[in-house]
């Protein structure tokens, strides 16, 4: 049976295409809703305006309309005041269901049974089609006295009025307003109701609502804004994802074959030489692990050493290093007395087993001539545990050596509950020699406590001259880095110290 060679492509796209549409069906939803949220904002706004216009219309026309109730015997002087107020079409005072006087046509006699319900008429806002032609609708603002509500005064709006308010939009953004005042709308003949997006918004002051739609441009409009500035926050998200993704699944590609590098010897050590500043020779190395993955190269360690600590492998990468640095450093003629560093993560000493196993090799180092040191990395949290295990070490024999000081976990707090001998001056406060900077600050404060301690420091990434002078004249004890010699196989060795020891 033959394999599906195209099954994988196929999952590839399928994932793409997951990653590119997943965030669209989110995304564009929101921009919808963004969209709709913005009319609808919009509307209010305008609805708001439109109302507040009318408010004060109706408000101004109250207030005529008391002034000419308590004067309703000066028929005259009402006319003269009203004749040409432009709002107001026409006010009228009645008595006793008949019309006594006009703002426009003065004293009049005119029974307005026809017009007032058998029941009376009470105070309120009001659309009357005038000569009983609803394309003459208009407003009136009627006031009656208290307890008769055949009488008061009846003040009916120019119809131009509400035809410029109203029945006349001219905004880009509206496709028409409508008005209910009780059962009747304005424009006369239109429903109050739409299918469209639309905000129907009452008077905060009178028993009236508008209704106002927006126009479909404006909406679309809207609608291609918001989809149009979602789109490349969706191909972020997309971005983003695909990125963290391919993170994920390279960092769990790369614990599968650094379990396999472990087990085909693809881990090896090199090892960087450490100058005696007062000597000016070789007296120290630390050994390095690295690790050559068979189709990418050479793996970082600040990749590979992280993603062992997350998964429980650095004890065996530990483990590694101290077994195959004694192996090679045996089989190598360097001076006696030479002291290996190898670095060893604080959850390292959890285990006892652990414990027992520097303390064997110590003792292993030392048949062979070699001194073994301890360096404490800063990756992870001293804690309480770790703390004890270091001053039981110490106590055994080990140097012990606080790597990296000033850049992980490790504070003064810490310090002053364990036992070392050497504390590691990290490369970003060696770069800051000659530099105006706080980490300079930092780096005279740490040589200040190590003096102060009684403790040798160490300083590493040195890779200048400058820098090496300047590290001697402030009585650092050892100097490390790429101006000596760059880490090397243990082969390499012993011709490289002896350049060294010459060189300086």
């Amino acid at each position: 049976m033959q394999p599906n060679t195209h099954r994988k492509p196929e999952i590839k796209i399928r994932s793409f295409l997951a990653i590119i549409l997943v965030p669209l069906l989110i995304v564009i939803p929101t921009a919808v809703y963004l969209a709709v949220s913005g009319v609808q904002r919009d509307l209010r706004t305008i609805a708001d305006a439109y109302t507040h216009r009318i408010d004060e219309v109706i408000t101004e026309l109250r207030d005529e309309n008391r002034r000419a109730i308590q004067h309703a015997d000066r028929c005259e002087a009402i006319r003269e005041e009203l004749l040409f107020e432009s709002i107001l079409r026409e006010l009228i005072i009645v008595k006793n269901g008949v019309a006594v006087c006009s703002s426009k046509r003065g004293e009049i006699d005119h029974n307005l049974t026809d017009f007032i319900h058998r029941d009376g008429v009470t105070s309120g806002e009001y659309l009357i089609d005038l000569s009983k032609d609803p394309a003459q609708r208009t407003l009136i603002v009627v006031d009656t006295l208290p307890g008769d509500k055949f009488s008061g005064a009846f003040s009916i709006v120019e119809r131009g009025y509400l035809v410029d308010r109203i029945g006349r939009v001219e905004n880009d953004k509206l496709s028409y307003i409508r008005a209910r005042f009780g059962e009747r709308t304005y424009p006369a003949g239109q429903s109050f109701h739409s299918e469209s997006l639309h905000l129907i918004y009452p008077s905060k002051q009178y028993d009236y609502s508008l209704l106002v739609e927006a126009k479909r441009e404006f909406i679309l409009r809207e609608l291609l804004y918001f989809i149009a500035s979602g789109i490349p926050v969706s191909l972020m998200i997309s971005a983003l994802f695909l990125v963290t993704t391919r993170y994920l699944r390279n960092r769990e590609s790369l614990l599968d074959d650094l379990k396999k590098g472990l087990k085909r010897s693809e881990l090896f050590l090199v090892y960087q030489p450490i100058i005696d500043a007062s000597q000016n020779k070789v007296t120290k190395l630390e050994a390095l692990v690295r690790w050559k993955h068979p189709t990418l190269g050479l793996i970082g360690p600040d990749t590979f050493i992280s993603i062992a600590e997350y998964h429980n492998l650095v004890d065996e990468i530990t483990d590694f290093a101290l077994e195959r640095a004694l192996t090679e450093l045996t089989e190598l003629p360097l001076s006696k007395g030479i002291q290996v560093a190898i670095n060893i993560p604080p959850s390292y000493l959890h285990n006892p087993d652990n414990i027992d196993a520097l303390i064997y090799y110590n003792s292993e180092f030392k048949q062979q001539g070699y001194e073994l040191c301890v360096e404490i990395t800063e990756r992870q949290m001293l804690d309480e545990l770790s703390r004890n295990e270091v001053n039981n070490l110490h106590h055994q024999g080990l140097s012990i050596a606080i790597d990296d000081f000033g850049t992980g976990h490790t504070s003064l707090s810490v310090l002053k509950d364990i036992r070392f001998s050497f504390l590691k001056i990290d490369k970003c406060f060696i770069d800051t020699i000659g530099i105006d900077t706080v980490n300079a600050m930092v780096l005279t404060t740490i040589i200040d406590l190590g003096h102060k301690l009684g403790v040798r420091l160490i300083a590493e990434g040195i890779e200048t001259q400058a820098q090496a002078d300047y590290l001697k004249a402030q009585k650092v004890h050892f100097l490390q880095g790429f101006y000596f010699a760059k880490p090397i196989a243990a082969p390499e060795l012993s011709a490289c110290i002896t350049d060294i020891d010459q060189r300086t």
